[in-house]
């Protein structure tokens, strides 16, 4: 097309763009910055996201799909007011209905708890790969979702700072600072992450068949792991929620940075619903030194009703392309990871799916470096490309003091952009 009487190339499918969002505040303050930041993309990718505009408004509309939308998140606002605010504060940034943003949240619980017959999403879902070697500790992670989230996501890197009016809730606010993936009008940590204790970690959906009304969406929770010690007690407390539990199925691959080499340990858990119980079931998996571990969008432990759909076969087409690559050679680097993780071997499901007409897409992939102590992000096959974006765990970019910081005087970067203060 012309533009201004000249002619432009054609944009890229995947642009080589990750934007990152630094911002410091309440959580009103940093949802609020985010939403209108962003509010064009919010908006975009809600109206492109199919399964809320085909499935999440209508049964919404109706008298049942409202009340078991109002259980879900009056459970919600009892355990984690704090991020109902920062959604709201997301909502109002970019000019959107709070609903919406919380029914995509939500997810499948909605459609499977009206006894709607939901669509196969198709082989949605998420690849993240432990590597634990002497010579390399590495947590990767592919990004899978529907095409049109696509460009359609962004890092925040954020200070929060609670107001009183956003605590009282089952989990105490706390400060907070971290740096995580965030699709579009969703909240950080349903994705990858990592925060100023140590924590680094990525999820993977679990898509159970038997949803719990009632309890909280699964992405809150994962929210709440960016505020979390790197302490393992604490960890499990927020996964396994008790007093509500999760409505939905999901997996985490985490790790500590802040410990020595030779002691690190590597966790996987799943977590699912518990019927019949005010709490999740959680299944805690490690993995020391010498030991990697692949995992998908499957229960490998734990025994829940799952979808015999897209995404379960995904998952056992990935898992046998990567037992195939390392049947004899352990993945022992860096190298190594990105030949897994970028693998487009398989159709239909690959493990970094990039076709142009695909459902799903791998729309990012990032391989946390735990001896380098960097994240590293891809948007298109590493194989092929170099990387977009590389940030420290070490927060030498989001140099705002947490209390912490001023009371142990561990603030030497400010001092020096401002050595009068």
């Amino acid at each position: 097309m012309s533009v201004l009487g000249s002619c432009c190339p054609p944009v890229s499918r995947r642009q080589n763009s990750i934007p990152v969002h630094y911002v410091t505040g309440t959580h009103y303050e940093v949802g609020y910055s985010v939403g209108r930041t962003f509010g064009s993309m919010i908006k975009e990718y809600i109206h492109l996201y199919e399964p809320l505009q085909s499935e999440f408004l209508p049964i919404y509309a109706q008298p049942e799909g409202r009340q078991i939308y109002e259980e879900s998140l009056k459970s919600t606002r009892k355990f984690f007011p704090q991020y109902v605010i920062e959604l709201q504060g997301v909502a109002d940034g970019a000019g959107v209905p709070f609903h919406e943003l919380f029914l995509m949240a939500l997810d499948d619980t909605l459609p499977k708890n009206f006894n709607a017959s939901s669509k196969d999403k198709g082989p949605v879902g998420c690849t993240s790969l432990i590597i634990n070697q002497q010579n390399a500790q590495l947590l990767g992670h592919t990004e899978d979702a529907l095409s049109e989230t696509v460009n359609n996501y962004y890092i925040v890197a954020a200070h929060v700072v609670p107001d009183e009016s956003e605590l009282g809730g089952m989990f105490p606010a706390r400060e907070e600072k971290f740096e995580a993936l965030a699709y579009a009008g969703h909240l950080p940590g349903y994705a990858s992450g990592h925060n100023y204790y140590g924590l680094v970690f990525s999820i993977n959906t679990i898509f159970v068949s038997k949803p719990l009304r009632g309890k909280i969406p699964r992405e809150f929770i994962t929210r709440a792991m960016l505020a979390t010690r790197a302490d393992l007690g604490d960890i499990l407390d927020v996964l396994t929620n008790e007093g509500v539990g999760t409505a939905d199925g999901f997996n985490m691959n985490f790790a500590f940075l802040n410990v020595p080499k030779e002691s690190r340990v590597f966790h996987t858990a799943e977590v699912t619903p518990k019927i019949d119980s005010d709490r999740s079931e959680v299944y805690l998996a490690d993995f020391g030194m010498g030991c990697n571990s692949l995992h998908t969008n499957r229960l490998l432990h734990l025994k829940y009703p799952e979808l015999n759909e897209a995404a379960y076969g995904s998952s056992l087409s990935r898992e046998k392309r990567y037992k195939q690559m390392t049947a004899n050679k352990t993945a022992a680097n860096l190298q190594d990871m990105l030949k897994v993780l970028g693998n487009r071997e398989d159709n239909p499901w690959p493990i970094f799916s990039d076709k142009p007409d695909a459902r799903v897409s791998t729309i990012n992939l990032g391989v946390f470096d735990f001896d380098k102590k960097t994240w590293t992000l891809w948007t298109n096959d590493p194989i092929d490309n170099p990387p977009v974006l590389q940030l420290p765990l070490t927060f030498t970019d989001l140099i705002s003091p947490t209390k912490s910081d001023i009371g142990n005087n561990k603030i030497e970067v400010i001092e020096t952009i401002y050595p009068d203060k």
